[in-house]
């Protein structure tokens, strides 16, 4: 039998293995239709597409003007023919930016596509985070819902024994009726986890654009801990590679080129202006002139101008700290939770859990051989599934916990998550 020990250990770890590719591929299913059918994916990668459109508008010249008329007719007597002044005129006019504008205004348009391209990453990965965590919260309620399930039938089994031990006088009614009260007080227990679980069911398929009523597998909570990197090297690499901080620096620099822009309102911009006159009996005109604006006539206006942009900039450096401190807030809380989640299933798994049980097969002996009571038996079994119900709720809320904590830094650290080069964006 020394062959028992081994092939033990390799049959369940194989089939820990495969419960594990079991959740693991109902999360990635979940979360590539949540990314493939989410309405708000959708909304979000039209704004990239016409943000990308725009920086073809931003150096584009103005749209040139086209002015037809009849110039200087005689008011005795309406005649093209009579006055060599009178003519049918025809002028173009084209208003040229001056030297930087257009290419400033394409790089505001670049920073504003790069903006919006890192919010469509962040935003694909809060919805992973988000499914993740719906999923979890059902794979808690499930696991609650099996505890309660065979608690109730293990509570029938008891009322059974108790009713028999009162026929043949040697237990007690009100063994019993406690009994009975305790399936019904488990009955309904399980009720509001139902419930409950439809809810969150209902917000999974939402976040999937699926039906509210579309049909939920049971799911299992993952037999293995969360692996992520150390605190400090995750916010390291949040701070650096977080989509949000991405973003934000897109804005500073649209920010920096829109105050160059303004700067740049203080150089005139050009208009020429050609044009073709047709006279009846005499001889047709031509000419062409070239106009400019005097901007730095209105110095208070630019002055104004310059300044909103410069203050707008500053927001924008202020909006990226900002981020970055809410990245550190987030990042430190979640894995403050998943670090207690963890270390409370350990603590479940290898003591409270066997104590537990140990506990209630001790009631169990004690109550068939007449040295406890009825109650006393049924809290120590009451407690074993209270504990283990307990135990399933840290189990989730660890993985829960690394569903936050991907929102909070913005790093795909769910499995199934989208990297960057693998989020779709409309063409």
């Amino acid at each position: 039998m020394r062959w028992f020990r081994p092939a033990l250990i390799i049959f369940l770890f194989a089939v820990s293995a495969r419960a594990d590719e079991g959740w693991k591929g109902l999360l990635t299913t979940a979360i590539e239709r949540a990314a493939a059918q989410n309405p708000s994916i959708a909304e979000m990668e039209s704004r990239i597409e016409a943000a990308r459109h725009r920086i073809g508008q931003s150096t584009a010249l103005p749209d040139p003007d086209i002015e037809v008329g009849i110039q200087d007719i005689p008011l005795s007597s309406f005649s093209l023919r009579q006055d060599d002044f009178t003519m049918e005129k025809v002028t173009a006019r084209q208003r040229i930016p001056a030297a930087g504008k257009r290419a400033t205004q394409k790089k505001v348009a670049e920073a504003d596509l790069a903006s919006a391209s890192a919010m469509h990453v962040d935003h694909v990965v809060r919805i992973a985070a988000e499914v993740a965590d719906t999923f979890f919260g059902v794979a808690d309620l499930d696991a609650r819902i099996e505890v309660l399930e065979g608690s109730r039938e293990r509570l029938k089994r008891v009322g059974a024994s108790a009713t028999e031990r009162y026929r043949v006088g040697k237990g007690a009614q009100a063994d019993v009726l406690r009994s009975s009260l305790e399936v019904t007080a488990v009955e309904e227990r399980l009720l509001g986890l139902r419930g409950d679980r439809r809810i969150l069911a209902a917000r999974l398929n939402a976040l999937q654009a699926l039906s509210p009523a579309t049909p939920i597998e049971r799911i299992a909570i993952p037999e293995t801990d969360p692996s992520v990197p150390a605190a400090t090297q995750l916010l390291r690499e949040a701070q650096v590679k977080s989509p949000a901080v991405a973003a934000a620096e897109a804005q500073i620099q649209m920010a920096q080129e829109q105050l160059t822009l303004a700067r740049l309102e203080r150089r005139p911009d050009f208009t020429a202006m050609a044009y073709y006159a047709h006279r009846v009996d005499f001889e047709d005109l031509a000419g062409a002139s070239v106009a400019l604006n005097l901007p730095f006539f209105q110095p208070r206006r630019l002055r104004e101008k310059q300044a909103e942009k410069e203050a707008e900039l500053s927001g924008a450096r202020a909006n990226l700290e900002m981020v970055k401190n809410e990245i550190r807030r987030g990042v430190e809380g979640a894995y403050s939770d998943l670090d207690r989640s963890i270390e409370q299933a350990r603590l479940y798994r290898g003591s409270i859990l066997p104590q537990a049980e140990t506990n209630a097969n001790a009631a169990r002996e004690a109550y068939t051989v007449g040295q406890i009571d009825f109650l006393t038996y049924v809290r120590a079994a009451l407690d074993q599934d209270a504990y283990e119900a307990e135990y399933a709720m840290r189990r989730a809320a660890a993985w829960r916990a690394l569903a936050a904590l991907q929102m909070a830094s913005g790093l795909p650290l769910i499995p199934g998550t989208p990297v960057a080069g693998e989020i779709h964006v409309q063409n």
